[in-house]
């Protein structure tokens, strides 16, 4: 009898709500959404760079990688704003400079993209930021 009234006072409880809290970190979320942008699954790779954000706002590679997501979406000023906050929370990353650079020659702005690319090759020196401004320093 017991038994039945506690069942029945169950019952007419309240029902409770689970919320399970993210396991992933940051870096986890960006490694995610690195393999899914390289299947060429956007959508799931731009949710995991938002994830990774939420996890961590003041790490440029999430903004960096977002810019490049906006970018193969033909999303230029998207890919900038994105590129320029990256920037913003390391101003010494060449490959981020590298990236606005080449967005920034192909929307005409060659002056800010070659002063990025000095910057840049002062940092680094790459093959890939070497063809940057050989791209850009050949469309004067």
């Amino acid at each position: 009898m017991l038994s039945i009234l506690v069942f029945a006072l169950s019952a007419c409880s309240m029902p409770r709500i689970v919320v399970f809290n993210d396991p992933l970190s940051a870096k986890e979320h960006i490694d995610l959404g690195v393999i899914y942008e390289q299947k060429g699954m956007l959508d799931l790779a731009e949710k995991e760079y938002l994830k990774a954000v939420d996890k961590q706002s003041t790490w440029a590679i999430p903004y960096f990688n977002l810019g490049n997501v906006a970018y193969k979406r033909k999303n230029l000023k998207g890919a900038e704003g994105y590129y320029r906050k990256a920037l913003t929370l390391d101003n010494q990353n060449p490959d981020i400079m590298n990236n606005l650079a080449s967005l920034l020659h192909e929307t005409g702005r060659d002056d800010e993209a070659k002063t990025l690319m000095e910057k840049a090759l002062s940092l680094q020196r790459k093959d890939q930021y070497l063809d940057t401004e050989r791209t850009i320093k050949g469309g004067e």
